[in-house]
């Protein structure tokens, strides 16, 4: 009776080692792990190729990267004989749903920009914009008092400085100090620009050399930060300059987002 009842006892005991052993399996195995979702926007024309947003989500669902996506056709034939940047506008996927971003452009700058020396290279400009199409619209060639309206420190990050004037539909730039093109150190490649307007945040700018967007570069740069972006959303710790090779795109884009 007792050998009986031992046995018993080891089948009864049997379906809990098994469970056991395939949480164990669950946790070793890599393949089970939540993957990110990447919610992508309509993708529009650019040059021969295409460009568009990407919002990538982690496994909780929460948003931690926002791009702008360009196809290697984005860099041929773009417009030319503008004098300003000739702006691609590019929606946020619809089910995103990623404050304070409301939309973003990616901005061809064939000849460059001012000042003479830094940014007179073509590049493009990626912003992200925190405002919609119809407040920027508002924003005006001779808005003189609004685009030199100071942020408040809180607003302003470490080591970057307010430039005077601005740029219609969009505001003033508000540059990196310890950037190489800026210090004199180096040649500008990749950049990141707050942008403001009457005295707040309006948006967040990486730009990007045409020259070394060919080159496929893979780099990650972190920010630094102002105490607060003047409202609530999800902010970067740090931006990015990507060619992803297994998709054959570039990305820009900011990255590490929290919640603030």
């Amino acid at each position: 009776m007792k050998t009986f009842l031992s046995a018993r006892s080891a089948w009864a005991t049997l379906p809990l080692i098994l469970l056991a052993l395939s949480f164990a399996a669950c946790e070793d195995d890599d393949s089970l792990t939540p993957q990110s979702t990447v919610l992508t926007g309509s993708p529009q024309s650019v040059g021969d190729g295409e460009a568009w947003t990407e919002v990538t989500l982690a496994a909780d669902g929460e948003p931690n990267a926002v791009w702008v996506v360009m196809t290697p056709g984005a860099l041929e034939n773009l417009p030319t004989g503008h004098a300003h940047a000739h702006e691609f506008l590019l929606p946020l996927p619809a089910a995103a749903g990623v404050p304070p971003y409301d939309h973003a452009t990616l901005d061809w700058n064939e000849h460059g920009h001012a000042p003479p020396g830094v940014y007179d290279v073509p590049h493009f400009d990626v912003h992200f914009y925190f405002i919609s199409q119809a407040e920027r619209d508002f924003i005006g060639p001779n808005d003189t008092t609004e685009f030199n309206a100071p942020l408040p420190a809180e607003q302003l990050a470490p080591m970057y400085l307010e430039t005077p004037g601005g740029v219609p539909r969009m505001g003033a730039h508000v540059i990196d100090l310890e950037s190489p093109e800026v210090n004199g150190s180096g040649p500008f490649t990749h950049t990141f620009i707050y942008g403001k307007y009457a005295g707040e945040l309006n948006f967040l700018e990486p730009m990007v050399a045409e020259s070394f967007l060919r080159t496929q570069p893979d780099v990650s740069a972190p920010l630094r930060l102002p105490q607060t972006f003047g409202r609530p959303g999800y902010f970067p710790a740090s931006y990015a300059v990507h060619y992803d090779a297994a998709a054959n795109v570039y990305r820009v884009g900011l990255t590490d987002l929290t919640l603030q």
